[in-house]
């Protein structure tokens, strides 16, 4: 519908264009110049070019604005259509980076929580390895990495090595070794 009308209102258009122009005014215009003005009387009847040439140029006229207005209305509907499709992804595509940010947001947290829960869970085991002197399950005391404090192997179970018995230059020096209370003694 919209291309007819499109096609009608160039015709019109054109139409409108030349009726002005074989029109003759007040200085005769291009319409002497097309065998107007004297002759106009035989070519268009007896009052002239002048009534025939008005009456066909108000009727285009007439037609050009009703194309006009009809264009425009269905531009007009076209523009709310678009209009509210683009509204309506640029809100999907606003969601779906909330969405997307949110979710980044939570497993930040999540991986903040764990290595602080790990972290937690290391220095309770350094604390009680501190306290009993040996870390459990064999894992060397004070640390969540392995390390020994003070230099002592620690340890539990069957093949632990002697409580008394000094695993480095430290604890021969006087430091307690794992296992034993701070006076030395096993």
């Amino acid at each position: 519908m919209s291309t007819l009308v499109t096609i009608l209102h160039v015709t019109v258009c054109l139409f409108l264009m030349l009726t002005v122009l074989l029109q003759s005014g007040k200085g005769g215009g291009m319409g002497g110049a097309f065998g107007g003005g004297g002759n106009a009387a035989t070519v268009f009847g007896g009052s002239g070019a002048s009534s025939f040439l008005k009456k066909l140029t108000a009727g285009a006229a007439t037609v050009f604005m009703l194309t006009s207005m009809t264009l425009a209305y269905f531009a007009s509907n076209n523009a709310e259509d678009a209009l509210a499709q683009y509204g309506a992804s640029q809100q999907r595509q606003r969601q779906q980076k909330e969405e997307a940010r949110d979710k980044a947001l939570d497993e930040a947290e999540a991986k903040a929580k764990a290595e602080a829960d790990a972290a937690a869970a290391g220095s309770a085991a350094g604390s009680d390895a501190t306290d009993d002197g040996a870390a459990p399950d064999g894992a060397a005391a004070g640390s969540a990495d392995g390390a020994a404090i003070d230099g002592a192997a620690a340890g539990s179970g069957a093949g632990a090595a002697e409580a008394d018995a000094p695993a480095s230059d430290d604890a021969a020096a006087g430091a307690p070794a794992a296992g034993s209370d701070a006076t030395g003694a096993p």
